[in-house]
């Protein structure tokens, strides 16, 4: 039986760049109100824009990881991706680059991105064999099967 390997992504280093975004998009914001309306044009936009992103920081942090186990793999990279889960018995395909890993997905042909930006190399490279290992062993369980 293969290892399961679980790797937690920092929650600075997947949230940092989207502060960063959206703090730019707010002074950006500010800065257009604030030429036209004068102060009170930036401190309407402000009442109504920090409440906004606020709502949206609170709705969308959360764990970012990458896990593999026996049923197949799942991860959440950044603030603004999604958890995603793949079964091994949807996988066709995958592709091992340089700073990414593709799946390939059956019937559909879907290609699915995991980018291994937010992983240490020696995760990426535990990463990589752990997911060789249970397709391995996925494969070996199918020619017993037959």
């Amino acid at each position: 039986m293969a290892a399961d390997f679980l790797a937690k992504i920092p929650k600075l280093k997947a949230e940092l760049p989207a502060m960063l975004v959206l703090f730019v998009i707010y002074l950006i914001g500010f800065a257009f109100h604030f030429d036209f309306f004068s102060w009170s044009g930036g401190l309407i936009w402000s009442a109504f824009v920090l409440p906004l992103l606020m709502w949206i920081y609170q709705r969308r942090k959360g764990d970012y990881f990458v896990r593999v186990d026996a049923e197949g793999i799942a991860w959440r990279e950044h603030f603004f991706s999604s958890y995603i889960f793949i079964p091994w018995k949807y996988v066709q395909r995958i592709d091992y680059l340089v700073f990414e890993i593709n799946f390939m997905l059956k019937e559909t042909a879907q290609v699915v991105c995991l980018a291994t930006s937010g992983l240490t190399e020696d995760e990426t490279e535990l990463l990589k064999q752990s997911i060789s290992d249970f397709i391995q062993e996925r494969l070996e369980e199918q020619e017993h099967d037959i």
